[in-house]
C-alpha cells in the first residue's frame, strides 16, 4: 500500500496544547501518534467494518483530509478520513471531537465511573471541557465541566483552585472531586489488542449434576441390573459396584 506525504501537524486553535504522547512503532523504529475512531467504518458496510467506534489506532502519515492508520485490534492498515478519527495528546486530550463523540466513547463498556476525557469545547471557543462517566446505582451517564482559561494562561473548572497546566489539574482531580460528581479515575479506555484480551469472555464452566440415588427406589434400579440384554446401558463393571453396595447397605440396615 502506498504511503501518504506527510504534512505539518495541524495545531489546535486553543492555547495550551501539550504536545501528543508519540507511541513507539516497533516494526520501523519510528514513532507514531495514537488517535481513536470516532465512528464504525467504513459507515455503510456493517458486515465490512474495518474499524469500530472506540478502538485505539495509530497514525503512520497524514494529510489535510485523509490519515494512514494501523488499528491495535486487528492489525490492519488502511486509510480514513479525517473527521473520522481523533488525535489523543497525554491519554486524556482528544481533539476536534463534539460533545456527543465524548459521550459515545465514555458509554462504551470498557469505561466506567470517574473514566474522562478532555476535549476543545464547542459552546464556548477558546475553552476545553471535562467530560466524564457517572455510574450511580442503575444510571450511567457523562457529565460535563467547563474549564475556564483565564488571560495568563491558567485553568481552573470553579472559582479555584487555579492551575498552570491541563495535567496539573488532571493530577488534582484525580485525587479530590473538590465539587465534581467523583474524582477521575483514569482516561476514557479505548480498545486495543490488548484489552480486548483481557475482555474474553471466561471459560465455561460445567454444572454439576444434582443427580441423588435416594430420588430412585431400590427395586427399580436392581430390576435395570439384572436386564441381560443390549438396551441395558448399564455397563458391567457398574453393575457389580452397584450390586456390591447394594449388598453391604442391606447388612448394615439389619443392625441396630
Amino acid at each position: 500500500m502506498g504511503c501518504l506525504t506527510s504534512r505539518p501537524c495541524r495545531r489546535s486553535s486553543v492555547h495550551g496544547l501539550e504536545d501528543p504522547i508519540l507511541m513507539p512503532d516497533e516494526s520501523s523504529g519510528n514513532h507514531v501518534h495514537t488517535a481513536v475512531a470516532l465512528c464504525n467504518f467504513p459507515p455503510h458496510r456493517s458486515d465490512e467494518h474495518t474499524i469500530f467506534l472506540g478502538d485505539r489506532l495509530n497514525i503512520i502519515s497524514e494529510d489535510e483530509d485523509m490519515f494512514l492508520v494501523n488499528s491495535t485490534t486487528t492489525g490492519t492498515e488502511f486509510f480514513i478520513p479525517r473527521s473520522y478519527v481523533s488525535k489523543v495528546h497525554n491519554r486524556w486530550l482528544f481533539e476536534g471531537i463534539t460533545r456527543r463523540n465524548a459521550e459515545q466513547l465514555l458509554m462504551l463498556s470498557p469505561n466506567y465511573s470517574g473514566c474522562f476525557l478532555i476535549r476543545e469545547s464547542q459552546s464556548y471557543p477558546g475553552s476545553y471541557s471535562l467530560s466524564m462517566r457517572q455510574d450511580r446505582d442503575s444510571v450511567h451517564c457523562v457529565k460535563h465541566y467547563r474549564i475556564h482559561q483565564l488571560h495568563n494562561g491558567w485553568f481552573c473548572i470553579h472559582q479555584s483552585p487555579y492551575f498552570s497546566t491541563l495535567t496539573q489539574l488532571v493530577d488534582y482531580y484525580s485525587r479530590s472531586s473538590n465539587e465534581l460528581c467523583c474524582q477521575l479515575t483514569e482516561p476514557c479506555l479505548l480498545h486495543d489488542s490488548d484489552r480486548a484480551a483481557g475482555q474474553r469472555p471466561p471459560p465455561i464452566s460445567l454444572q454439576r449434576s444434582h443427580f441423588t440415588w435416594r430420588d430412585f427406589s431400590r427395586s427399580m434400579i436392581q430390576r435395570q441390573l439384572k436386564r441381560a440384554d443390549q438396551q441395558n446401558l448399564v455397563s458391567e463393571g457398574l453393575r457389580e459396584t452397584m450390586e456390591a453396595y447394594f449388598y453391604v447397605t442391606e447388612e448394615s440396615n439389619c443392625t441396630e
